[in-house]
């Protein structure tokens, strides 16, 4: 600590009521207040250059409510629905296959397809299989119309050949049903280079489409349920796959523009694979209605996943079957109002320097495998649609950058609710973690815009840089520090808030950051921790502060390791106190008598940082406390409606 910048400055208050309460303010000598200060992260190539990252606005207004899993239904039997087109070929399936048509030939069990065109197929096969292997530059279309085909020795539909693409359309009203075999799949290290190993109970070595007014059952009983060597579409139609292994693979992209999708899987959901072709290995979900359920990740892109659009409800799970552990279940703001913080008696006096994380500290309950929501090796921006995710594992991951530009997202996770190993960008929507260990992780996290709602186990946010495990000894009066352009362009930890409503409970370090604290506007509020091991707001060592030059800013919960935040360019009101009771009214009243914030606890606190346009440096505010005033929204009350409340003491804004 930099003992020469810091100007301590402290107040003995009278003793009110029970709280024996001593308020301390604190300041720095050369504080900047020109602005000069205000950081904003680079976007080091990870998100696109020229992309609109301004500030948007966020409503304490707006919320999620999850969606729910629907039950899955078994279905024995096909139905036979409408097909009003006519088609040159006409393959049914029983006792035997015949074909009433040209393009395709029956051999014995297997029926394979020749030539493009359109096949209209029908009927019941206990052992049987459909090949399509054609030259042909156009596509190949089979038509499922009341279909129930199981192959007891490997796939039920395989796509050696078809250079335009294979096309699944299901007849409008129809159920079909397509089971594969088990014991087929030949292991990896017993395979020859060249030769083509099936593993799916649709398995293609081609472009797959999925349309139509019908209704597809896969079951994968040897591993996965579609595979594909190329891209697969789906677009319309519904598709309810079992699988043993992974739901649905496509190796060089997948795209969701419609349709309902039901995976139920013993690995990972919907995934891509390609990493070695550039421009391959994406995953975009534009529209339709997904539910997934997975030992595994929910969807995951071997490079970039972007959803612009539609309806997910995703619940991973770890190898044991377990999702969600109630070990790391944080509970809600109403759950928070009984007795607590275990804060020691009499008055703290200075404050004794924030010491961020402990070593060695993490979660012991993550999964064992990745059961990740929705993971990218790449970049994965959310702009549209809505999402719910329960996952034993991070909520949405990202290994190089996350960007949630628009849509609705309610998480509720093992570990992580979003994590980016670079950069976390939230600029809009509607984004709540509603159980975490961490909530917002990344290298370098900006909250721009949207309305984020985090709750935690640990911290609410973690800037880290990957090698320091919290914050330093600068502690509660902080050290002088500048956020250069030198942070944002080699990747130094950083938080930046620069607009959004966004409210964090934490039973850790409320925002926690590696290296600097930036905020330049928008509404944070932070309900930190209770116990004296963390605090509501941590910044780095040496060098790092918290400064702010625009919002409005709330944090509090323990003073223990509690840091404060430095002006520049916006007053701040900081003190420390006796323990507050969960439930209990606080304020800040001006010089003129008017309450100009006041909140409701939904934890017992023994810190305050408040900054706010309202505030003036050098002017003094009183603190107060109890009373009574009408429901509290986020822990923030209409100071119109809050009376009855007594004076604590007063403290000069800095």
């Amino acid at each position: 600590m930099n003992n020469q910048h810091i100007r301590r400055t402290a107040a003995l208050l009278a003793v009110l009521l029970s709280f024996g309460s001593l308020l301390v303010s604190c300041s720095k000598e050369g504080d900047k207040t020109d602005g000069t200060q205000n950081g904003t992260v680079a976007n080091n190539g990870i998100i696109p250059s020229g992309s609109d990252i301004e500030p948007t606005t966020g409503s304490a207004t707006q919320v999620v409510t999850p969606d729910t899993l629907p039950e899955v239904v078994t279905v024995e039997d096909p139905t036979i629905g409408s097909y009003a087109q006519t088609t040159e070929t006409v393959i049914t399936l029983g006792g035997s296959i015949t074909v009433d048509g040209t393009g395709a030939t029956a051999d014995g069990k297997t029926v394979t397809v020749t030539k493009a065109g359109t096949y209209l197929v029908s009927g019941s096969m206990a052992d049987g299989q459909i090949v399509v292997d054609t030259a042909d530059d156009s596509k190949v279309v089979l038509v499922l119309n009341g279909v129930s085909l199981a192959c007891s020795d490997g796939p039920a539909v395989f796509v050696k050949t078809a250079p335009k693409r294979v096309e699944f359309y299901t007849a409008a009203g129809s159920v079909n049903i397509l089971s594969d075999g088990t014991g087929y799949v030949v292991a990896d290290e017993d395979q020859a280079e060249g030769q083509i190993y099936p593993n799916a109970c649709i398995y293609a070595c081609e472009d797959l489409r999925f349309e139509g007014e019908g209704t597809l059952y896969v079951n994968g009983n040897a591993d996965k349920g579609i595979n594909t060597k190329d891209d697969l579409d789906v677009r319309s139609g519904t598709l309810v796959i079992t699988s043993v292994g992974v739901g649905m693979r496509g190796n060089d992209s997948v795209t969701v523009s419609g349709g309902e999708i039901t995976v139920t899987a013993g690995g990972d959901g919907i995934k891509s694979a390609n990493i070695e072709t550039v421009g391959k290995g994406q995953v975009l979900i534009e529209n339709g209605t997904l539910y997934i359920t997975a030992t595994g990740d929910g969807i995951a892109a071997a490079t970039d996943l972007t959803v612009t659009g539609g309806v997910m409800v995703i619940n991973t799970k770890d190898a044991d079957s377990s999702s969600l552990s109630a070990a790391n279940e944080s509970p809600a703001y109403e759950a928070l109002r009984g007795p607590g913080g275990g804060m020691p008696p009499g008055g703290f006096g200075g404050g004794p320097g924030g010491g961020g994380g402990m070593p060695g500290e993490g979660n012991s309950n993550k999964s064992s495998i990745s059961a990740k929501g929705l993971k990218a090796a790449g970049t994965l921006i959310v702009s549209g649609g809505k999402i719910t995710i329960d996952s034993a594992d991070d909520g949405i991951h990202a290994d190089d950058a996350v960007w949630i530009k628009d849509g609705s997202i309610h998480i509720s996770a093992n570990d992580d609710g979003i994590h980016a190993d670079n950069t976390l960008t939230v600029s809009g929507g509607v984004t709540e973690v509603a159980k975490s260990y961490e909530g917002f992780e990344a290298n370098q996290i900006t909250i721009s815009g949207g309305t984020n709602r985090v709750t935690t186990s640990d911290d609410g946010t973690n800037a880290n840089g990957g090698t320091s495990m919290g914050g330093g000894p600068g502690g509660w009066w902080g050290n002088s520090s500048d956020t250069t352009e030198e942070d944002t362009a080699t990747g130094t930890p950083l938080l930046t808030i620069s607009g959004g409503y966004t409210v964090v409970n934490a039973a850790g370090d409320g925002i926690d950051s590696n290296g600097n604290i930036v905020m330049t506007g928008g509404t944070l509020y932070v309900y930190g921790p209770t116990n004296n091991g963390n605090g509501p707001i941590d910044f780095g060592d040496g060098n790092c502060n918290m400064t702010i030059s625009g919002g409005t800013f709330l944090a509090v919960g323990s003073s223990g390791m509690a840091d404060t935040a430095q002006n520049n360019g916006q007053a701040v009101f900081a003190a420390y106190m006796n323990t507050i009771q969960a439930g209990t009214i606080i304020g800040i009243k001006d010089a003129d008598g008017h309450v100009i914030a006041a909140f409701e606890l939904p934890k017992a606190i023994a810190s305050i940082v408040y900054s706010s346009p309202a505030l003036t440096a050098g002017e003094t505010y009183t603190f107060v406390y109890g009373g009574t005033a009408g429901e509290a929204v986020d822990g923030v009350v209409d100071v119109a409606t809050y009376t009855g409340y007594s004076e604590m003491g007063s403290l000069e804004a800095y």
